[in-house]
C-alpha cells in the first residue's frame, strides 16, 4: 500500500496532469454505463495521491505510483479487498464514487443514507490511506467487531470514505443481490455491509446527473 502511495519515481513525473489511460478506466465506465450513468468525468494522473476536489468534482486525480499495483500477486490484491483500495480497477471505482456524490449529494441527506453512512457533513480528518489502515490494525484489525460492519478498515474513517467503498463493491458486483451476499458471506461481514453496497447501487441505478 505505501508503495502504491510513495512518491513518483523520475519518469512517472512526466505523466502528472495528462489524461490517465489505463485499462482500468475503460472497465470502469463501462460498468458505469450499466447503470445508466454517462456523467461526464476526466480521469487525470496526479503526482500528490489520489482524489476528488469537491469543487471539480467532474475530475478524478489518480496517483501515477498506483500503477505498482498492476504488478501484485493476485492473493494480495483480494486481501485489500478488506482493508483499502489497491488495484486500480478498485481505486477508481471508489474515487468515482466521491465523484459522483459531489456532483448531486441530494440523497445524502435522507435518513437511510444516514443510517447506513453517517453524516457526510462531519469534520472530515482522514489521513493517508496507509496510516489509517495501520492505525485500525492496531486496534484488532479485521478481527475487530467493529470493522465487520465496514465494507473495509478505510470505510471506518468518514461517511464518505464508507459511502464510496460501498460504491466500490456496488460497481465491482454489478449490485448483483446474489454476488453482494457471496462477498459478505465470504468475508463474514455484519449485513448492514450487504445493505450498505445494495443501497449504493440503487442509488447508482437512480442517478440521472449529466
Amino acid at each position: 500500500m505505501r508503495t502504491t502511495r510513495a512518491p513518483l519515481a523520475a519518469a512517472q513525473t512526466r505523466l502528472v496532469g495528462t489524461p490517465v489511460r489505463h485499462p482500468a478506466v475503460t472497465r470502469v465506465r463501462r460498468e458505469l454505463a450499466g447503470f445508466g450513468i454517462t456523467t461526464e468525468l476526466r480521469f487525470v494522473w496526479s503526482g500528490d495521491g489520489a482524489g476528488v476536489v469537491e469543487d471539480e468534482p467532474r475530475v478524478v486525480h489518480v496517483h501515477a505510483a498506483m500503477t505498482a499495483a498492476d504488478r501484485a500477486p493476485a492473493d494480495v490484491l483480494s486481501a485489500a479487498d478488506r482493508t483499502a483500495a489497491l488495484a486500480m480497477t478498485a481505486i477508481v471505482r471508489h474515487e468515482v464514487g466521491h465523484a459522483l456524490l459531489f456532483l448531486d449529494r441530494r440523497e445524502a441527506g435522507t435518513s437511510a443514507f444516514r443510517r447506513l453512512f453517517g453524516d457526510i457533513g462531519q469534520r472530515y480528518a482522514v489521513g493517508s490511506a496507509a496510516d489509517e489502515v495501520e492505525r485500525r490494525m492496531r486496534r484488532g484489525g479485521l478481527a475487530n467487531p467493529r470493522y465487520r460492519r465496514m465494507v473495509s478498515l478505510y470505510a471506518a474513517t468518514h461517511p464518505h470514505e464508507r459511502f464510496a467503498e460501498a460504491v466500490r463493491l456496488a460497481l465491482a458486483t454489478a449490485g448483483d443481490p446474489a454476488k453482494v451476499e457471496a462477498w459478505v458471506a465470504r468475508h463474514q461481514l455484519d449485513p448492514v455491509v450487504g445493505a450498505q453496497i445494495q443501497w449504493a447501487a440503487g442509488w447508482l441505478r437512480r442517478y440521472r446527473r449529466r
